[in-house]
């Protein structure tokens, strides 16, 4: 629930609002400052990482990504079924996988008991407590192992692909490309973070908070860059013209985060067979496309 619907703003709130313009505006001189110490390939216009900063300041604890609980969610599951998967394995050998169009559709009897094993186990990890009702009664063991294939295990695996979908290799990979600058400075990596992640919203937000490029001080003139920044502060804290824009670039890396989580589940699925596709990149390494014919 957004903070600001759980009561109409007051008297106070508008007397807060100058203090947490200011301390916006620290915080963005402060990334200035650090980043303007960098030269040769490292130089930007100070001005950059200090609204980059600034954006985040601003966002940081208020925002949150939409894709979390459903990661977490089947995490958990994942952590469970994971130890069933070489059963899975053993179904696939014996499956021709050309003619396995639904998880359900038995080639033959051996394909068709390993399968069963599978399920099983998963009845084993998800409903540990049904499994020793059911005991050493066989008919009993396979209803469950049937009933979990289809309650639990196929929705989970359905769930999977679909959290997947949209993954974008590329994507990944120019955020991994963003993390040397990390190491270098904060307010640098997220101005590169937002670049690659938020393209037009921070585009957007640059041009609503920072005069014409043709107007910026001089990169060494710290003063006025604070100054400028002090005017961005105003501009960012609650309920100034830039806030909505700049939450929409905070939220757009949020969501783009998701695609190291998303690689990971994407390449497990497609490893055990589960899902089709190719891994063409796989966290710092990409895997080159065969030449096309």
């Amino acid at each position: 629930q957004d903070f600001r619907q759980q009561r109409p703003p007051g008297d106070a709130h508008f007397a807060r609002a100058p203090v947490r313009a200011h301390k916006l505006a620290m915080a963005a001189a402060a990334a200035a400052a650090a980043a303007a110490k960098y030269t040769g390939r490292f130089a930007i216009h100070p001005l950059l990482p200090g609204v980059a900063q600034l954006a985040v300041e601003a966002c940081t604890g208020r925002l949150k990504p939409s894709w979390t609980p459903a990661a977490k969610r089947l995490m958990g599951t994942w952590e469970k079924v994971h130890h069933c998967m070489p059963r899975y394995a053993e179904f696939l050998q014996s499956t021709n996988k050309k003619d396995l169009k639904k998880i359900h559709v038995f080639m033959n009897e051996q394909a068709q008991a390993k399968l069963a094993m599978f399920y099983l186990c998963c009845a084993l990890r998800l409903r540990p407590e049904e499994v020793e009702v059911a005991g050493q009664d066989s008919e009993k063991l396979m209803k469950l192992a049937g009933e979990v294939a289809t309650k639990d295990v196929e929705p989970f695996f359905q769930d999977c692909r679909d959290f997947v979908r949209n993954y974008d290799w590329e994507l990944h990979q120019s955020l991994d490309g963003t993390t040397v600058w990390r190491e270098v400075e904060d307010s640098l990596f997220w101005h590169h973070s937002f670049e690659v992640t938020s393209g037009a919203a921070y585009t957007a937000y640059r041009s609503e908070v920072l005069p014409p490029q043709a107007s910026w001080p001089d990169r060494e003139d710290l003063p006025a860059i604070e100054a400028v920044l002090a005017r961005c502060g105003s501009a960012v804290a609650e309920g100034g013209p830039a806030r909505a824009l700049a939450e929409d670039v905070y939220q757009q890396f949020l969501e783009a985060s998701s695609m190291p989580v998303k690689a990971s589940f994407r390449t497990a699925l497609i490893d055990h067979g589960i899902m089709a596709g190719e891994v063409i990149y796989r966290g710092e390494h990409r895997i080159e496309r065969p030449p096309s014919k």
